[in-house]
């Protein structure tokens, strides 16, 4: 059986149970998507969730719950040994434009610095003497 998306958020700590469990009421009663229900009561940001269903969710999900071939005499198989999931926070600054999906490019490195010149008249030497040294010891 897949595991609840409601289940991932709670183990990741950006929702108490009895959050999603309110929400998921007010999912049987209305029918509407859990997510939505999540983000009109501002538990959590829509850019939050789409963030955990693309990086964390259905990536776990096709991991641990591999697609099965359709057959009529087949068990579901259990996947005892289930990868741990990751605790990841999602971007604290995402930029959401209407609902279009937009894509930055990338930046290029800053250029180093210039190096200096290695004129000799410019270079100075420290001498210390021993009578300057703080004792040792």
């Amino acid at each position: 059986m897949v595991k609840p998306i409601g289940e991932y958020l709670v183990e990741a700590g950006l929702l108490e149970q009895s959050q999603v469990e309110a929400a998921l009421a007010e999912q049987r009663r209305t029918g509407r998507k859990l997510g939505e229900i999540i983000v009109e009561h501002g538990w959590l940001q829509a850019q939050t969730i789409e963030y955990w269903m693309k990086n964390v969710i259905i990536p776990h999900r096709r991991i641990t719950y591999p697609p099965q071939p359709a057959s009529p005499t087949s068990q579901p198989q259990v996947f005892p040994n289930k990868p741990p999931l990751p605790r990841v926070k999602p971007p604290e600054a995402t930029l959401v434009i209407g609902v279009e999906q937009i894509s930055i490019p990338p930046q290029t490195a800053p250029s180093p610095p210039p190096t200096p010149k290695k004129d000799i008249q410019h270079q100075e030497t420290l001498i210390l003497e021993r009578k300057d040294l703080p004792p040792l010891g």
